[in-house]
């Protein structure tokens, strides 16, 4: 190996100087990208929107505090379409790969290429390299003498620089370096392709790419000329496919998408939304009057859907909105301010149509509602009427179903009427615009989100024995926890009806009934209903008896088969009132075939236990009906074969068991009012695990 150490030489004193030079500007051209943070938009702050005041002065305060929610004028504000996309950084500086710290002294006197490469790679860096074929036959020789010792990264630095004066690179893929010759753009030399915008679609070789880039908003014509001039990348624009395809070595790829990224963004993306849904007048009289009044003021207004004005609107007739463009937040709250005053109720007598369609409610609900002060008492049309009923009986056919998606007049009264539209679930009214819009504030009450109630409810059959000898009720109060109220006295000797617990909020009661072995559980179910409207579960067997029997002389009896359900009926209506307070209906029937006793025509006999009443609990608390006391009587009799019939002893192998049992139907009803989707949650978490503790063995 020609290595020798050698004075140092004027010229290689200006060499070195070049090449620190070089290496200074490429660091700084290196200079890690700093992203751009936009702001957020208007639309994500708060108290934007003061309240319902149309006046001049809060003008500034129509912005609603949402994004994609309604107000109570039928204002819905949407963000304006920003771009998401992520800016590439550089990639990473390979001289970082080496230390600072570690010293190394090297001095080459025209060196071989191939032997430097070595020396330099091998010994003095000891990193893993592969040099390609032309690297190896090159006959070109390094001079390099420097005097001082310099770092390892110094050392790659120089290195590197000199490769790529005699038309090497440095490649680093995957723990190895490769040293081979650069290709000059244009030549027909390995191509790679890559698709996408992120530097991690962009191929890792030193080979040309073609990189296909996709456009999100739409392709720009002047883009592709803009990169071909500040860039050393071919451009092409490929507008059916709306995609930039790239031709260049990978570094200018990555700048070229850094441009790109930053281009690639809605042209109007500062505009500002809004939806105004109408209440009292057509989107077509909006569009007609907002131009007019607005370029009074001297904004330029186009009501055709162009986007070279200031405001641009949108009418949306199917749905009765229209919707807003504007170029500042200013002009939009402008623009709703007249809209605002435009959309009011006519004075006067003169009979319109007016059309509200609810928000959270059905609108057959709302008719019920209205009927009666629209009416003045009348009942209902038909339609409605069927409808109501079939919603309560929970058995609405699919026949049924399209003849009561028909609009009927509900109500009538003077200078109104009324009509549900089920099929669109609207109300449609026929009055003067005083009368309505003094009956809009009292309809949009009604309007609101119904309240839903979770039913916790285990119907158990205790054995009256030990801890429940005296019954059910005692046990419970004599925990030392627990009140009842609205019960029975054991001391006066009455028989009880029903008793709710209070203070445990009904763990007491679950727990005493779960862990005693003289409680078997017939069913615990759980149910959702919404505030007002039954529920109702039923789990049992249909058990076949006589029907009846048709004699005629000349043909031989029929006799029909009638199934009776048996086993657990429950249903219950919740009413939930302002307070919280849960006032709820119960009907709860359990029935079974009983043991032993004469039938009829091979009937069955059918032991049945019903409870119905009203009572009211708190969110939580435990609801306790009970009392239904049953007493069973067994006899058995227990005979020696032989000895006891033989007369007068007889009877010493004879006994008789006489024993009676008393069992008593318990209900407990646990409701809790669920307000929001988080109570849910939670109700479905414990749900969840509740069922993760249930073993069954195969």
């Amino acid at each position: 190996m020609n290595i020798v150490k050698k004075t140092e030489s004027k010229n290689l004193k200006n060499i070195s100087i070049s090449l620190v030079i070089a290496l200074s500007i490429t660091a700084c051209a290196n200079k890690p990208h700093v992203p751009y943070k936009p702001k957020s938009s208007y639309l994500k702050q708060d108290n934007l929107y003061k309240g319902n005041k149309t006046d001049q002065s809060d003008v500034n305060g129509i912005l609603a505090t949402v994004t994609q929610k309604k107000s109570a004028e039928g204002i819905t504000y949407l963000p304006s379409l920003q771009n998401d996309q992520a800016i590439i950084k550089n990639t990473t500086d390979l001289n970082k790969r080496f230390s600072e710290k570690e010293i190394v002294q090297l001095t080459a006197d025209s060196l071989p290429l191939k032997d430097y490469l070595h020396y330099v790679f091998g010994e003095l860096l000891q990193v893993n390299y592969i040099l390609d074929e032309k690297a190896k036959d090159d006959n070109q020789t390094v001079t390099l003498n420097i005097q001082h010792d310099i770092s390892k990264r110094k050392l790659f630095s120089l290195s590197k620089e000199l490769l790529n004066n005699k038309g090497y690179v440095v490649r680093f893929d995957e723990g190895i370096y490769y040293i081979h010759q650069n290709e000059k753009t244009g030549s027909h030399g390995e191509i790679a392709y890559g698709y996408g915008k992120s530097i991690d679609h962009v191929p890792n070789t030193s080979a040309t790419i073609i990189q296909l880039v996709p456009f999100t908003y739409g392709m720009q014509t002047s883009l592709a000329n803009t990169l071909r001039q500040i860039l050393k990348v071919k451009a092409t624009p490929d507008f059916q496919r709306s995609t930039l395809i790239l031709e260049g070595k990978r570094k200018d790829i990555i700048r070229a998408l850094e441009f790109v990224n930053i281009m690639d963004q809605p042209v109007f993306k500062h505009r500002q939304i809004g939806i105004y849904k109408t209440v009292y007048v057509g989107t077509n009289e909006l569009v007609e009057k907002l131009p007019a009044l607005l370029k009074q003021e001297g904004i330029s207004v186009s009501a055709k859907g162009q986007n070279d004005q200031a405001v641009s609107l949108v009418s949306l007739d199917r749905i009765g909105a229209l919707v807003l463009f504007t170029n500042s937040k200013k002009l939009l709250a402008r623009v709703l301010f007249w809209a605002q005053q435009i959309d009011k109720a006519p004075s006067g007598n003169q009979l319109q149509y007016f059309l509200y369609q609810p928000q959270f409610s059905r609108a057959t609900d709302l008719g019920v509602s209205l009927q009666a002060l629209i009416s003045g008492g009348s009942s209902l049309g038909n339609s409605t009427s069927a409808a109501s009923q079939n919603t309560k009986q929970g058995q609405v056919s699919s026949g049924n179903s399209s003849k009561n998606k028909s609009s009927s007049v509900v109500a009538k009264g003077e200078n109104m009427s009324m009509v549900v539209d089920e099929r669109a679930n609207a109300l449609i009214f026929s009055t003067t615009g005083n009368k309505y819009r003094q009956l809009l504030p009292l309809i949009k009450r009604l309007d609101v989100m119904p309240k839903q109630v979770m039913l916790e409810v285990m119907i158990a059959e205790v054995k009256l024995t030990d801890v429940f000898k005296q019954g059910v009720e005692f046990a419970l109060t004599n925990q030392g926890s627990a009140s009842v109220s609205g019960g029975f006295n054991l001391n006066n000797g009455a028989s009880g009806l029903s008793y709710i617990l209070s203070g445990l909020r009904g763990k007491l009661t679950l727990n005493l009934l779960q862990t005693n072995s003289h409680v078997n559980v017939l069913s615990r179910p759980s149910l959702l209903v919404r505030d007002g409207v039954t529920a109702s579960i039923t789990v049992g067997d249909d058990i076949p008896t006589v029907g009846e029997v048709v004699s005629s002389p000349n043909v031989s009896d029929k006799t029909s088969v009638v199934y009776r359900k048996t086993g657990v009926e429950l249903k219950v209506t919740p009413t939930i009132n302002a307070r919280g307070v849960i006032i709820m209906e119960i009907d709860q029937k359990i029935s079974n075939q009983a043991k032993g006793g004469s039938s009829v025509a091979g009937s069955p006999i059918i032991f049945e236990r019903s409870i119905s009443t009203e009572a009211v609990a708190e969110s939580g608390q435990t609801i306790v009906l009970g009392g239904l006391i049953s007493e069973n009587r067994t006899i058995n009799d227990n005979s020696v074969p032989f000895f006891s019939s033989i007369p007068l002893i007889g009877r010493l192998f004879d006994s008789t068991d006489d024993t009676k049992d008393k069992t008593e139907l318990v209900v407990l009803v646990t409701p809790r009012v669920i307000e929001s989707p988080q109570e849910w949650d939670d109700i479905k978490a414990k749900l969840a695990a509740t069922f993760s503790e249930v073993n069954i063995n195969q």
